[in-house]
């Protein structure tokens, strides 16, 4: 038996002897490992960084689509075959495919304030006005802006320009803001109208010579004289007039507080109140290519007449967001705009009641 347990003791450390090398064996073989195991990292990292500069196809992301529904907007109009618009943050935008989709256009330098109002003499040349005095000016129908005007801090608020192509232009605004132009709007320069400090809200032109504007307390001035001179007509109402219509050189309308409409014949020598069909305050107005007139306002009023301002019918009772302004699409449609951005619909015939 010790014999037999000795031969097997035996046999086991033999057998476990060549299950394991010697040290020095051993420690050539790890190091063997190690070296294996570093060139199979350096090769992964080789082919990480070969690989980083292979072409490869660009990630797929949907299409970047401005939104200017969701934006301040205080003024639209068509240009030609597209629509521009202005509003909040200095942001221009326009649209080719009638307002289906809409891009930012170029604004050099960018200011970021607030646009107010746009206008276009031509259809190539035009012009945005807004906070700080800004005045842009665009040459190609509004893809691309430059600054024509800037005065920054402590400045006033320009609210309307209007003018002809080949002048002379004028921007208004707040206590009393007057610029002119008559270089097509490369510089602009202040004028004293003597018509005091109150805000300057809208103007516009009719015919050859005849201007109007109107402002803040009832303010109404005409200029017969492309706007050299200016006549402030007496006060036929105490509160402000936001805007007008020239429907020819001298028949007029101008709108604004608690829903007044007041109307003249003879270039504002006389005036009627027309009843609007609405108490809210009016804020913006058009005449379409058939002649009605269109006004919009608080809570998003809508007000049409149909025989040039004579009488009104209510389309819209409001209820919701304010309009700022209404212009017309070269496919009869309106476009709105406000607080909540662009809509657009087409025009409905009014429904008025039979005489009985």
């Amino acid at each position: 038996m010790n014999q037999q347990s000795t031969i097997i003791n035996n046999e086991s450390a033999t057998r476990t002897a060549h299950r394991q090398p010697p040290s020095g064996l051993r420690s050539t073989e790890a190091g063997r490992h190690r070296v294996w195991g570093g060139l199979a990292m350096a090769l992964l990292v080789a082919i990480g960084t070969v690989a980083s500069f292979l072409p490869r196809p660009s990630p797929h992301f949907p299409a970047t689509s401005v939104q200017p529904q969701r934006m301040l907007i205080n003024s639209a109009t068509q240009v030609d075959a597209q629509i521009v618009a202005a509003g909040e943050l200095g942001h221009l935008f326009f649209s080719v495919d009638a307002g289906k989709t809409w891009q930012d256009a170029k604004v050099e330098p960018q200011r970021g304030s607030t646009l107010t109002r746009v206008f276009f003499p031509s259809p190539t040349l035009g012009f945005a006005v807004g906070h700080d005095n800004w005045i842009l000016r665009t040459e190609d129908g509004g893809k691309t802006w430059q600054e024509a005007n800037f005065a920054g801090e402590n400045s006033e608020v320009l609210l309307d320009v209007w003018g002809k192509a080949q002048g002379p232009l004028f921007a208004i605004g707040s206590f009393g803001s007057f610029l002119t132009s008559t270089d097509k709007g490369k510089s602009w320069a202040p004028r004293d109208t003597a018509l005091g400090d109150r805000h300057l809200y809208a103007l516009s032109g009719a015919g050859e010579t005849h201007l109007m504007l109107v402002g803040e307390s009832g303010l109404v001035a005409r200029s017969s004289d492309q706007g050299t001179t200016w006549t402030r007509l007496p006060e036929f109402y105490k509160g402000s007039f936001f805007g007008l219509v020239a429907l020819s050189p001298d028949t007029w309308l101008v709108y604004g507080m608690r829903g007044k409409v007041y109307r003249t014949q003879d270039f504002g020598e006389t005036w009627k109140e027309i009843e609007s069909g609405t108490t809210a305050a009016l804020y913006g107005g058009t005449q379409t290519r058939e002649g009605n007139v269109v006004l919009v306002g608080e809570g998003g009023v809508v007000t049409v007449s149909e025989d040039h301002g004579q009488t009104f019918k209510r389309t819209h009772a409001g209820g919701g967001q304010s309009l700022s302004s209404v212009s017309e699409a070269t496919d009869a449609r309106l476009i709105f705009v406000g607080p909540a951005g662009i809509t657009q619909q087409a025009q409905q015939p009014v429904q008025r009641k039979a005489v009985e």
